[in-house]
This record gives C-alpha cells, sequence and structure tokens, in this order.
C-alpha cells in the first residue's frame, strides 16, 4: 500500500511539474517577436486552423502556423508588437472570441 501512494505521488508530481511543450513554445516564438519585457502572466492556447491560437494575458490574440510564423489576430496584439516590424494578420477565419472559448 505504500508503495503504491509513494508512485501515485512520483506520477502526479512528474505530470504536474511537465508542462506543456506547445504552450512553452508558443509562449517563446511570440517573446522572441515582441520582448521579454512584458508580463506573460497568463498564457492559453488551442488549436485552431492547423496551427496554434495564443492568448496572452487576456487580450493579446495571435496564431502560430506549423512553421513557426507568428501572427496577429485582434487589434491589441498589434498595439504590443515592436513598431519596427510589422505584425501581419492571421490567415484564419477565426477571431480573438472563437479562440477565447477554447484556449486553455
Amino acid at each position: 500500500m505504500k508503495n503504491v501512494i509513494i508512485l501515485s505521488l512520483v506520477a502526479l508530481m512528474a505530470t504536474a511539474c511537465g508542462g506543456n511543450p506547445e504552450k512553452d513554445r508558443a509562449t517563446n516564438l511570440i517573446k522572441n517577436n515582441i520582448g521579454k519585457s512584458l508580463p506573460f502572466d497568463d498564457v492559453k492556447i488551442a488549436s485552431v486552423e492547423n496551427g496554434t491560437g495564443v492568448i496572452v494575458d487576456g487580450s493579446w490574440c495571435y496564431w502560430i502556423d506549423k512553421d513557426g510564423n507568428v501572427f496577429c489576430v485582434n487589434g491589441t496584439s498589434r498595439g504590443v508588437w515592436p513598431k519596427s516590424k510589422e505584425c501581419v494578420q492571421a490567415p484564419i477565419q477565426s477571431t480573438f472570441s472563437d479562440i477565447e472559448k477554447i484556449a486553455k
């Protein structure tokens, strides 16, 4: 019984500490484009139209294609994008509201 509890705790800790590789990838791609000084307190992702929809801090919405290219979905995401670069509008039909409903 003691061994079962210990193994269960180890499995739980491994799962909890494992993180989400796709969320980490998306966060890093966006940070590489807009900088690391802005807060990234809450990042949610969802599989959207053959890519990844990302909502950062409840308002910035991006879409990342399979090649790792980052696109803006809404105006607030363009607002934090560096002025030296252009944030191309995402070539998808989904909107911020659509992504927000399914992002975790």
